[in-house]
């Protein structure tokens, strides 16, 4: 009977690796198109509304949200959730600041268009910068499904990084965009069927909604207003709040895989509505990802499995949960982790798919200056797809030394989001800004955050900066069990009620993780403004190049109204046309 259970939850694993795989092959070899740039990168910009939507929201919903979500709520309550309603924020800014600008360009890189605002120089130290942020992150995407496969399954977990890339890596260099969208849009089932199952089933051994909120309540984890502005507690309205537009602003307005997407949509308003859906959809899976976490707590209110030993951090809390309540239903554990990995390799090949079209278009034909043709071209491509999933492999190792999945994941992109944002929202809203603050405005966020959040996880790793969690209770454990020691906080004074530092770390180090893309954003803009009003220069900016909002505000009287309208954006067929130049020496805004 238990070799039948185990054939079911591997049979479930394996139907969703082999329909990945099964679509790269038909995309690259029997639909075969997939050699020109065009092609492999927008997807001849044929693609539908639905497959583009749900293969965002694959994606953008990884192993670090399907894990890290219900472990955050279980730990630290349920403050974390206000994102999924900030988001309304997040896509007002980019449907009237930052979308029309790209649709209306149609340009093949995010990056093309700071090359026409600020130069070459400009495009390629944000590419270098964006490159290096991917290649960060994506080693964490790997690790956290390969965490629960591992405690699910106890393969050994770099044996499970090696199998997901190759796999992923595979689809993603013989498909192109259009296996990369539909292998998203298969894998969303697998997520969301997962997902869906896990509620219900914690609910029913709950005994229903109303209990879960009931024992969430009574121990202090049911928040959702903290309003302290303190910038150094860890979650609060605030710093979630903000963090939330700063953070999703970067990965929707300005991330060359979304922008790709939605440029690969025949029409504006077709891309507009992909968003829309997109944002319901991550509220959708944000919201259930945190009752699952508040069902977790519910059911071990009174015994604790970190402090009683059963799992090494709050990292295994979920693998451990789906272990304990899907025993009887064979299969279940098995799609939990097609769930789990599924997730990984949408953002994973989503990430590498833009990744390949941004290091070819701004490293080998902009910086190296290389023309080659389509069929090479493809070629190029697909080989760093190959090259970076192997790069990203090894840095697992790394990944394993960092702590909290959400925090981890957060903290990893900080230190690139904000010097990428504020270089795009200078050029998009500030008509005055020029090269030279661009640039500087980069420099000093990156320098900034890489010195802030360095050394945050530097004390984290040396013990010198522990964060405390919710109460946690073992009254209800068995008699023999071997409890874990208490952490030892010696050496160490609670500076808040978030966390015990060191007195060696410095307090800009206790920021909370949540505000580091507010602050790298508002370090780029303010320093970028700045030197650009200090140092100005004769540039000339096409209207284009602004903001739909920003060209009214400027040039109400404007002849031709129809440059600085929203209603639908037309793709345009040059930059440099005829219309109306701004002067960035003389320029009021």
């Amino acid at each position: 009977m238990e070799q039948l259970n185990w054939m079911a939850e591997y049979a479930a694993f394996a139907v969703m690796l082999s329909m990945s795989v099964f679509v790269g092959l038909y995309y690259g070899c029997v639909d075969g198109k997939q050699n020109t740039i065009n092609e492999y990168l927008l997807g001849g910009k044929h693609m539908a509304v639905f497959p583009i939507t749900m293969s965002m929201i694959s994606s953008h919903i990884s192993g670090i949200t399907l894990l890290g979500v219900p472990s955050e709520v279980y730990s630290h309550g349920t403050q974390y959730l206000v994102m999924a309603l900030i988001n309304v924020f997040v896509i007002t800014i980019t449907i009237h600041i930052y979308l029309p600008v790209f649709y209306e360009l149609q340009i093949t890189s995010v990056f093309e268009y700071l090359e026409h605002r600020f130069g070459t120089n400009i495009r390629v130290l944000t590419s270098m910068i964006f490159a290096l942020s991917q290649i960060l992150i994506l080693p964490v995407v790997i690790y956290i499904p390969a965490l629960a496969f591992n405690q699910v399954t106890g393969l050994d977990i770099h044996l499970m990084t090696i199998v997901m890339c190759i796999i992923c890596i595979f689809y993603t260099t013989v498909g192109g965009l259009k296996a990369v969208v539909w292998t998203d849009a298969i894998q969303s089932v697998f997520t969301t069927v997962s997902l869906i199952f896990v509620t219900v089933l914690g609910l029913i051994e709950i005994g229903g909604i109303g209990n879960t909120i009931r024992d969430n309540r009574e121990n202090g984890r049911l928040e959702f207003f903290k309003m302290d502005p303190n910038p150094f507690l860890r979650n609060t309205f605030w710093t979630v709040g903000l963090g939330t537009i700063f953070g999703w602003v970067t990965q929707l307005s300005i991330h060359p895989g979304i922008v790709q997407r939605f440029i690969s949509l025949p029409t504006y308003k077709k891309a507009r509505n992909s968003l829309i859906y997109f944002l319901f959809g991550v509220g959708v899976v944000i919201t259930l990802t945190g009752i699952i976490g508040m069902i977790i707590y519910s059911k071990y209110k009174d015994c604790d499995p970190v402090m009683a030993n059963y799992i090494q951090s709050d990292r295994n809390i979920l693998p451990y949960y789906i272990m304990d309540v899907a025993a009887n239903y064979p299969g279940l554990t098995g799609l939990f982790i097609s769930g789990i990995v599924s997730a990984a390799l949408s953002t994973m090949s989503a990430q590498l798919n833009t990744l390949s079209g941004t290091i070819y278009e701004d490293f080998v034909v902009k910086m190296m200056s290389v023309k080659v043709s389509e069929l090479t071209a493809s070629i190029i491509m697909k080989c760093t797809v190959v090259i970076i999933g192997f790069l990203c492999v090894g840095l697992v190792l790394v990944v394993e030394k960092l702590s909290g999945i959400v925090q981890m994941a957060i903290s990893v992109c900080g230190i690139t989001n904000g010097a990428i944002l504020s270089v795009f929202t200078l050029g998009i809203c500030f008509p005055r800004a020029n090269s030279r603050g661009a640039i500087c405005g980069m420099m000093a966020s990156l320098g900034i955050m890489t010195w802030i959040i360095g050394g945050a996880q530097l004390a984290i790793i040396n013990d010198e900066m522990i964060f405390t969690q919710k109460d946690v209770s073992i009254a209800g454990c068995p008699a023999n069990t071997t409890f874990k020691n208490q952490t030892d906080y010696s050496g160490l004074y609670l500076m808040n009620e978030d966390v015990y530092v060191s007195p060696n770390v410095w307090k800009i180090h206790t920021v909370s993780y949540m505000h580091y893309n507010t602050v790298g954003t508002l370090v780029g803009i303010g320093v970028g403004l700045l030197v650009s009003y200090l140092f100005p220069t004769d540039q000339k900016v096409d209207l284009k190049l602004l903001a739909p909002c920003i060209r009214r505000f400027m040039y109400h009287d404007s002849p031709n109204p129809e440059c600085c309208s929203m209603k639908e954006v037309k793709p345009a067929s040059t930059i440099n046309t005829d219309e109306k130049y701004v002067h960035t020496h003389d320029t009021k805004l």
